[in-house]
């Protein structure tokens, strides 16, 4: 920190390098200096091709350059156009609607925009929202950002299966000292795991919040960041879990992050809605205004263009099965990809967090850093975490999967 500072006290001393992103500029600069060839790249949550081409969805990428000029140019509704917000929702759920309860929806910059409201208008300032001690690093960033804490919760047990003990333990500390509490779950396809709640996890989950709920003082509001929800399994599997909304009290309201980052591979276009479910209509209607009001007080609008793209899918059967069937092709390139690395792993004797699917694989580490400056000197780029290393295997071709379980378990030795 500077000796002077003009900055309001609370946003003094502000300032991170961000993970993933300079592990990138690494990656990229040793492809400008050594080729592309040489360097295995596992450091960006973005899809790329065999090629190591970036990847986007030919459907997505046509229709969107055919729009006219005032759909992509225009302003949005501050909440979002209404036909987006219709087709956020039905794309969320795909049939999976939960019965007797209220659904609205706003639009936001992405995922990322929609925990920012949550943690924001949920949490009380000064007051801690919960997160898997697994977790993408700007959940802390953007609590951090709006002066809220975190706390964690630890997804899996010392021979690294998934628990729901930790999770129990910290909501009941929580709810001993704060009234509102946020509790965040991603998954399915987990990041940077991969694991994905099971209809069993998921059941056992609302038995103790409801527990929890019987005392009316308190509100608890679940935030799912389902990001990586088309990347792991069919509809069933990855929405079944949703028709257990229908049977939560007034005081837990379910949240959606919903992105089409990673659904439509519009990373850049910002795109996304936060959704909110609940059994009282007061409480929904409540979620949309407040929300409402933060979005023209924090962004505005959103962006038009990328609203208009998904309401158009959604009233367009025929794109919407182009869209669905070619963004299969990249779910398998990244299964296969995965199934190579699990492989070897498992026959170098590399212990690996419960992977189910989606883009990231994790090794657990003493020294993520250590290992991660390791591997870099083998020109493999990887994003060391807290307590592991993760490894983008959306972003690796198929051809270099092979060999780096051992060369990981070679820089931990």
């Amino acid at each position: 920190m500077c000796a002077f500072s003009m900055a309001a006290s609370h946003a003094r001393g502000k300032g991170e390098v961000d993970a993933v992103f300079s592990v990138l500029k690494k990656a990229n600069d040793a492809v400008a200096r050594l080729g592309k060839d040489k360097v295995v790249n596992a450091s960006i949550g973005a899809i790329f091709d065999d090629e190591e081409k970036f990847v986007s969805l030919s459907a997505v990428n046509e229709y969107y350059r055919e729009m006219p000029a005032e759909e992509l140019m225009n302003y949005a509704a501050i909440a979002g156009l209404p036909d987006f917000l219709e087709a956020a929702v039905d794309f969320t759920f795909r049939g999976y609607k939960p019965e007797n309860t209220y659904i609205k929806a706003v639009a936001t910059p992405g995922g990322t925009g929609a925990v920012r409201h949550v943690f924001y208008n949920y949490v009380e300032e000064g007051q801690k929202a919960l997160i898997p001690d697994w977790f993408w690093g700007p959940y802390r960033t953007i609590a951090d950002e709006h002066l809220r804490g975190v706390d964690t919760y630890a997804m899996f047990d010392e021979n690294y299966e998934f628990t729901l003990n930790s999770l129990k333990e910290k909501t009941q500390e929580l709810l001993k000292v704060q009234d509102n509490l946020v509790i965040v779950f991603n998954t399915p396809a987990h990041n940077p795991t991969g694991y994905t709640m099971s209809m069993g996890d998921w059941q056992e989950t609302f038995s103790f919040l409801k527990k929890c709920a019987e005392d009316k003082s308190k509100k608890i509001v679940l935030l799912l960041d389902i990001a990586y929800i088309d990347y792991a399994g069919t509809v069933e599997e990855t929405r079944g879990f949703m028709k257990l909304f229908s049977t939560l009290p007034e005081n837990i309201l379910v949240t959606i992050a919903f992105s089409m980052s990673k659904s439509f591979l519009m990373y850049g276009m910002r795109s996304g809605a936060l959704i909110g479910v609940s059994t009282s209509q007061d409480v929904a209607q409540e979620f949309f205004d407040i929300n409402a009001y933060s979005n023209r007080g924090v962004w505005s609008n959103g962006t038009r263009g990328a609203q208009k793209l998904l309401a158009d899918v959604a009233k367009n059967p025929e794109l919407q099965a182009k869209i669905d069937a070619e963004r299969e092709q990249y779910t398998k390139l990244i299964k296969d990809r995965a199934a190579i690395f699990m492989k070897e792993a498992k026959e170098v004797g590399l212990k690996t967090l419960p992977f189910r699917a989606g883009f990231f694989i994790t090794v657990p580490a003493s020294d993520p850093k250590k290992v991660a400056e390791k591997l870099a000197q083998d020109n493999i780029f990887v994003v060391p975490l807290k307590k592991g290393v993760r490894f983008a295997i959306c972003s690796v071709p198929t051809h270099k999967m092979s060999g780096l379980a051992a060369k990981t378990k070679q820089a931990m030795e």
